[in-house]
């Protein structure tokens, strides 16, 4: 049975209702301490468009699941809508918030007339459950991402 939600944006100025789950996903994140902090974040990515959106659940006034998403240009794919963060408070999951969550990112994408959708997602023992849900929503593993850490600029 699915859970009963409410599918919604999360503007800045409402961070506080993303940030229990991005910090879920980002405990160590300077941008997840606070809510002051991840508005600051959110409104330093203006100009990549970076948004939220969140699967609410009847009474709770935090986001169950949460999705951060952006549109990129790139050169071998195009016009693509890139998932940085995807994730569920730990008490929501296996109810179908992140699946749900995923879908009007999916639509936004359409009507921004995107290529594709990409989403990187750790590996590990832990992540089981989450690639399972992205194979079920579609998607497909198409590289492997690698960094190198530089040591400067911020977090």
């Amino acid at each position: 049975m699915t859970a009963p939600r409410d599918l919604r944006p999360i503007p800045p100025a409402q961070a506080e209702l993303a940030l229990p789950g991005l910090r879920a996903l980002r405990p160590d994140s300077p941008h997840t301490a606070t809510p002051d902090a991840l508005r600051a974040f959110l409104n330093t990515t203006g100009p990549e468009a970076y948004a939220l959106v969140g699967a609410f659940e009847p009474g709770h006034e935090e986001a169950a699941a949460v999705a951060g998403y952006r549109v990129m240009h790139l050169l071998w794919a195009g016009r693509t809508l890139y998932v940085d963060d995807l994730s569920t408070l730990p008490g929501a999951r296996g109810r179908g918030h992140a699946r749900a969550a995923l879908q009007p990112v999916q639509d936004r994408a359409r009507v921004l007339d995107c290529a594709a959708l990409h989403l990187d997602s750790c590996v590990g023992e832990t992540r089981h459950a989450a690639h399972r849900l992205y194979h079920r929503a579609g998607m497909n593993v198409t590289a492997h991402h690698f960094s190198l850490p530089l040591g400067r600029g911020t977090a």
